[in-house]
């Protein structure tokens, strides 16, 4: 096994626990610490995070349920509007260059962070 896949399992682990636990992190900390691979598309980086959070994202969701966590109508109205922004988005990230993809992304980690640390 190579540096890169001990890497992203680790990667998995520790952002899919942060996310299932606090549900923040997954695209904020996956897809800047992928665009550290030498030679991979900022599209291929958008398409790798949004594929492997459906593990998470599916394991964490039917535990929550289980656990009856689970608010069926607010989860289905931001569901509702999800979709149609997956496809607004995808439309985005074919047609949008790997450089604004990358700024985009890290304007959004940097608020995000900001928000995180000084706003309730």
């Amino acid at each position: 096994m190579d540096i890169y896949a001990v890497g992203l399992l680790m990667l998995g682990l520790i952002v899919g626990t942060l996310q299932a636990s606090t549900g923040v992190g997954w695209g904020v900390i996956t897809v800047p610490a992928l665009f550290l691979i030498p030679d991979i598309k900022a599209q291929q980086v958008v398409a790798i995070s949004m594929l492997a959070s459906l593990f998470n994202v599916g394991t964490a969701s039917i535990e929550n349920i289980r656990y009856g966590n689970m608010h069926w109508k607010y989860a289905s109205l931001i569901g509702a509007g999800a979709i149609v922004g997956g496809i607004i988005g995808t439309y985005l990230l074919r047609n949008l260059p790997g450089v604004a993809i990358r700024q985009a992304s890290g304007i959004v980690a940097i608020i995000a962070g900001i928000r995180l640390v000084f706003f309730r």
